[in-house]
């Protein structure tokens, strides 16, 4: 707290706020937790983009960075994700205003997009803040505190690379800052440029280990015993799942679909060819064998030592992003008082997402006649009555599948701040942002050329020609020209002329702008008994509109799979008023220092959503200098994104998974049996007596989604209560206990795929929602699932967080402590409205605890630090214990990273460090190894850190 004396000799006290907050007070404090990282903390991390910090705090679930982002359209883009609720429900603010947003249909931040060089200190906020700051702030907040008045010239230069002498960093920030008239006015002027390249699974061999979980032989002889003494299905279930023989165990597999040749699978034995077209072999794993050849081409496997290639030999790690950044903020104080703030940013981010090449895995048939179906292979087919070919491969000469992205954002913010009479301060002020994206997918081709290029046959002359050259009815497009067909030999690498004909590379484009405008004002009611009666209120329009506009391959369907996705245009709008409250109740009295309330709510108004009411109600009470107790309750809420309500019906190709399948019904209950047979399923036993059927696990299929203009709100009432414990005995000591409780219901979501495949057979009768959302064959095989958004499930999420701060002064400078532990108490998902809550907690990506400590030594002249992550104890379903499967879950994980710094003189420093110093991998079973969660959802990397060792470097020149 500062007083500095003015004109009349009167003091006159420095307000500040706190995130949390539109009150301006003497002493800031909050109801809720508030974290605080500070710039000192972020220049010796070596961060260029701020997500790699944060994203270590215990509070932080897995959201989208360059690690994560390189399955879900969105690579390049950095997002935070708030206690595990998803990045659509954390408020990212900038010196406490919105931002506009950069993943299509959302309002999702880009925290990327925010300048590293020009944060001041970041303030994260866990607890619902709605009625503070609007919708969105349903698991908290993080506010980025930025310079604004900065004077002098900094320069920055950085650069980075891992210990396997790839991901290379570099990149420089340059802030300059002037006063001007008569130091009534502030210009700052920033420009950035940073890049960093990708790092490949491949390079990582513990990344692409293909670790699975297998039969355990042990486990399958008592099966088949207990079988044969005359015990059923359900009964050998239940006996075996409490034993402490595992049903499953781990071993590495590769699948022989997983190939650069094409490979084809006849007489129990497969075959590959080589560059010439003749047929060999496959060359299998150590043990020789071949696994599931009753699955067929498509699930048969090897082991390792064997000729096939990783599940993650094309994917990244982490993908390649190039940032460049200006920003200028303008201040000015005019003679009346009032205060000008402008503020413009411009962001380019170019990045790219890479992944396998077109390929195919067993379901790709060729007819007998095919032109390049050679005698031996021929003789073969009829050998074992084959009148068609299965065939399996990448073709890795088209390149890895994926798209680029070229992102721009802008945003301009003018805001007015000035006083009333008795201290009251107002402010306005109105923003325009706009974030757009082209995406180019890059090593695509057209459906129907493909397969017309595939089905070649011998003319007349007995020259190779596409089927539908000579023959209109075997077109795969009614009507289209396919005289320049070229017909393909996959038994040969891809030609020159073949990949002409079929590469197809088209370009997307998607904007989201935001509009704001805001007033609010703030002050001292009047002087209570235990001090003033602060009171803020306010009024704020914000509209939200998106557009994104498919490609014509896309939006014609002539693309991969015949991929259809149409345009998505909406906007929405939403008028909100608020008021917000400090009542101080006691003050200096027995057992009660202090005790003030506070008291805030927010009445919004949707343009789709209509009327939503969010408050918060929560009290600071320290009954002794000591200690100090916070509690608070709210209600807050998400509304419906531009995606969720405008998108019209798309369709996509996908591998659905099958519940009738001959993996899947050998483990279900008897009425689930009974409606696969209704369906036209062959159920059967097999000649051990197992019930099964003749189903792959996963067949390719169409997924339909849509959105829903019918949607509500989202809302969470949010529960958070804590100690503050600052013993003055100690001095600069700090100890937080603060326990919270989320729950959020009207989750806005579609059904799960598997949930409704699932369900469907699980009904009592097949006369069910779930069944009237699929599509089947004949057979029961599902070819078509239809999918809404809806208001949904409902999700409970609890925790304790443990915070301890200590500084002391030593050996000429001082020692800083800083340790934070999350335990999740609970964290219960609904999937499904009919079912109930499922306990996730432990589970990969949210463990049941996480924690940091940071250690660090500073003096004048040098400064080092330590800080030490450390990631509980993981599995991926809830229902693996050792009996089940071994392993069952990761070891605790440990990850510690080394800064050190030094001061050349007062105006150079330089900054050096190492992340993850120890190469700690990945966690060696399934699923864990490629970063402890589905590597198709983004969340690999989240906890476990995938890269490996890495070192980075900077220097720092202020003059």
């Amino acid at each position: 707290m500062q007083a500095n004396a003015d004109e009349n000799g009167e003091d006159k006290v420095e307000r500040i706020s706190v995130t949390g907050s539109r009150l301006l007070s003497i002493e800031a404090t909050s109801p809720s937790p508030v974290t605080v990282i500070g710039e000192d903390i972020i220049a010796a991390s070596g961060a260029t983009d701020i997500a790699e910090l944060l994203n270590k705090l215990p509070s932080m679930a897995p959201g989208l960075s360059s690690a994560t982002s390189n399955y879900n359209g969105s690579a390049g883009v950095s997002t935070q994700d708030l206690r595990g609720q998803g990045a659509k429900r954390t408020l990212t603010l900038v010196n406490g205003r919105r931002h506009v947003g950069s993943i299509p249909g959302e309002s999702t931040v880009d925290i990327s997009s925010i300048p590293t060089g020009l944060i001041k200190r970041i303030e994260v906020l866990t607890g619902g803040a709605s009625s503070v700051y609007g919708a969105d702030a349903v698991a908290g907040v993080i506010n980025i505190i930025t310079k604004t008045d900065y004077v002098g010239s900094k320069l920055n230069v950085s650069a980075g690379i891992s210990s396997r002498s790839d991901g290379e960093k570099h990149g420089f920030n340059f802030l300059h800052g002037l006063n001007f008239d008569n130091n009534k006015g502030n210009a700052t002027f920033y420009f950035s440029y940073n890049k960093e390249a990708e790092i490949n699974a491949k390079d990582r061999p513990y990344t692409n280990s293909n670790w699975q979980y297998l039969p355990n032989p042990e486990h399958v002889d008592l099966k088949l015993k207990l079988l044969a003494q005359g015990k059923t299905s359900e009964e050998v279930a239940e006996i075996t799942k409490h034993d402490d023989i595992p049903n499953s165990i781990m071993a590495r597999r590769y699948s022989i679909s997983a190939s650069p040749t094409t490979v084809v699978f006849i007489g129990g034995v497969a075959y590959t060819f080589n560059a010439d077209g003749s047929m060999r072999p496959v060359k299998l794993g150590k043990s020789g064998e071949l696994y599931r050849p009753e699955n067929g081409l498509t699930g048969i496997q090897t082991d390792e030592g064997g000729e096939q290639l990783g599940a993650y030999e094309f994917q990244r790690l982490r993908v390649p992003v190039e940032k460049a950044m200006f920003n200028n903020t303008i201040n000015y104080e005019f003679d009346s008082g009032h205060r000008l703030t402008l503020d413009t940013k411009y962001v380019k981010t170019e990045s790219e997402s890479r992944m396998f090449p077109h390929s195919v895995y067993g379901s790709v048939p060729l007819s007998r006649d095919n032109a390049f179906i050679r005698s031996d292979l021929g003789a073969l087919m009829d050998q074992n009555e084959m009148y068609y070919l299965p065939i399996a491969r990448h073709f890795t000469e088209m390149g890895r599948q994926g798209s680029d992205y070229s992102r721009d954002l802008f945003q301009i913010v003018a805001a007015v701040q000035g006083e009333f009479s008795n201290n009251w301060q107002w402010e306005f002020y109105a923003q325009y942002g706009k974030a757009t994206a082209d995406e180019t997918t890059i090593n695509s081709y057209y459906e129907d050329r493909w397969q017309a290029s595939l089905d070649s046959v011998r003319d007349e002359n007995g020259n190779a020609v596409c089927r539908a050259t000579i023959d209109s009815t075997a077109a795969p497009i009614p009507g289209n020209d396919y005289s320049n067909c070229v017909p393909h030999d996959v038994f040969t690498p891809m030609s020159e002329e073949v990949l002409s004909y079929i590469d197809l590379e088209h370009t997307s484009s998607q904007e989201q702008s935001q509009k704001v405008v805001h007033f609010n004002t703030s002050g001292d009611l009047f002087e209570g008994w235990a001090g003033p009666i602060a009171v803020s209120l306010g009024a704020e329009y914000r509209k939200e509109s998106g557009a994104t506009s498919p490609s014509e391959a896309l939006q014609e369907g002539y693309g991969a799979s015949y991929g259809v996705s149409r345009p998505v245009v909406g906007e929405y709008d939403v008028k909100d008023v608020f008021v917000e409250a400090n009542i101080p109740l006691l003050k200096d009295v027995f057992m009660a220092s202090k005790l003030d309330m506070n008291l805030s709510a927010r009445s919004a108004h949707y343009s789709e959503a209509g009327q939503n009411t969010s408050w918060n109600v929560g009290a600071t009470w320290q009954p002794i200098d000591d200690l100090t107790v916070r509690v608070s309750r709210s209600r807050s809420a998400r509304a419906p994104n531009i995606s969720e309500q405008f998108t019209s019906e798309g369709e996509g190709f996908a591998w659905l998974y099958q519940p009738c399948s001959q993996t899947r019904i050998q483990t279900a209950e008897a009425h689930v049996v009974e409606n696969c047979k209704k369906l036209g399923v062959n159920v059967f036993k097999n000649e051990d007596g197992i019930t099964t059927s003749d189903i792959r696990w996963y067949q390719p299929g169409t997924l339909l989604t849509s959105g829903n203009k019918e949607l509500d709100v989202e809302t969470a009432n949010t529960l958070t209560a804590g100690l503050v414990i600052t013993p003055q005995a100690i001095e600069n000591f700090e100890l937080t206990f603060d326990y919270w409780d989320i729950k959020l219901a009207g989750l806005i979501s579609s059904f799960n795929v598997s949930t409704v495949v699932d369900a469907c057979v699980e009904q009592s009768s097949l006369d069910n929602q779930f069944c009237a959302l699929l599509t089947r064959q004949p057979d029961g095989i599902i070819t078509h699932v239809n999918l809404k958004t809806l208001n949904l499930n409902q999700r409970r999420t609890s925790g304790l967080d443990i915070i301890a701060n200590y500084k002391f002064d030593a050996l000429g400078g001082e020692f800083t402590m800083n340790t934070i532990v999350q335990k999740l108490i609970r964290r219960d998902i609904q999937t499904d409205p009919t079912l109930d809550l499922e306990p996730t907690v432990g589970l990969f990506a949210h463990p049941r605890w996480k924690g940091t400590i940071n250690l660090s030594y500073e003096n004048d002249d040098f400064r080092i630090g330590a800080s030490t992550r450390y990631v509980g104890k993981q599995r991926s379903r809830e229902s693996y214990t050792a009996s089940i499967v071994t392993p069952h879950e990761t070891p605790t994980m440990m990850y510690t990273d080394l800064t050190a710094s030094y001061n050349i003189n007062e105006q150079l420093r330089i900054n050096v460090g190492a992340n993850n110093v120890f190469d700690k991998e990945t966690p060696q079973m399934p699923e864990a190894y490629i970063g402890g969660g589905s590597y198709y959802t983004g969340t690999s990397g989240g906890l476990f850190d995938t890269f490996g060792r890495t070192y980075f470097a900077s220097v720092n020149w202020e003059f």
